[in-house]
């Protein structure tokens, strides 16, 4: 019987497995280099040749999560109507959420919550959710800076609410979607009132509106 060697690439990934694992069981600051080499069945020096340190392996992880986190806020093609696209997006994000909750609740609020390249993980990731439901709107770069603070708000809001959810357990998803569309329609007729010049069709909110309250 021929036996296979992992490869480096293999062994680096047995780490960011054995690390999101362990990660997910326990905080940051409990979890050791060691113990994450010994779950993964590597040399523990591997961790220092490809992640620099424990900071490093952490990094990786949680890009993985956000990779993977962005992926499913992606809208549906446009042959659905545009309030179809946007329930869909969230219903998918918050399944996906569902599925992978602790590693979540680590991206928002894990022990690297303060590390600069962290924290432009997480903006990074709520940028590209919010600019993907105004490309769908019809608003393209630059956006108007009402609109950025606008959004910017409304998905730390959609954030917080998910990770209400799965501290307490007892709101179910379609609630949920429905409560974080309206006050997404909400919030943007208010910037539009505010500033007529955001680049928001009026009767684009409207189509939304009118789908949510006749369902």
């Amino acid at each position: 019987m021929t036996i296979t060697r992992p490869t480096a690439v293999d062994r680096r990934r047995m780490l960011v497995q054995a690390a999101r694992k362990l990660f997910a069981e326990r905080s940051y600051e409990k979890v050791t280099t060691a113990e994450i080499a010994k779950v993964a069945g590597v040399a523990y020096g591997l961790i220092a040749h490809h992640f620099e340190n424990k900071r490093g392996l952490y990094l990786a992880v949680m890009r993985e999560i956000a990779y993977e986190l962005s992926a499913n806020q992606e809208l549906p093609p446009h042959g659905n109507t545009l309030h179809e696209q946007i329930r869909h997006a969230l219903t998918n994000h918050v399944t996906y959420i569902d599925r992978n909750a602790t590693g979540f609740i680590a991206i928002m609020r894990g022990g690297l919550g303060a590390d600069p390249e962290m924290r432009t993980m997480i903006d990074e990731l709520r940028w590209n959710g919010a600019q993907r439901i105004l490309r769908h709107l019809g608003v393209t770069d630059p956006v108007p800076t009402l609109l950025r603070t606008t959004m910017r708000g409304w998905v730390g809001y959609f954030d917080e609410i998910v990770i209400d959810r799965l501290e307490y357990h007892d709101i179910n998803v379609p609630t949920l979607v429905e409560l974080a569309a309206t006050n997404l329609v909400t919030s943007l007729r208010t910037a539009i009132h505010l500033d007529p010049q955001t680049g928001l069709d009026p009767a684009v909110i409207d189509i939304i509106e009118n789908a949510y309250q006749g369902r």
